[in-house]
């Protein structure tokens, strides 16, 4: 016998949150801006790759909106 957790026939949408998605990429673009200086600072290549990657992701991510990218 199967437990049913919402009565069926309602549609509950998903929880999802555009200011948490928003405050994740402002993270991961302060974690890329310090890879970037750890790098720079141990003289580690990879590190700046990485970190400079990251930075140019989330930059992507808020100039979408800009552009127009990704529509949704």
């Amino acid at each position: 016998m199967r437990y049913r957790i919402r009565p069926s026939g309602t549609d509950i949408p998903a929880q999802n949150s555009i200011d948490f998605v928003t405050s994740t990429v402002w993270l991961t673009l302060f974690v890329g801006i310090a890879l970037v200086v750890m790098g720079f600072h141990g003289r580690q290549r990879w590190l700046q790759f990485w970190g400079g990657l990251t930075c140019l992701c989330c930059a992507a991510y808020f100039l979408r909106e800009v552009f127009g990218w990704l529509r949704v």
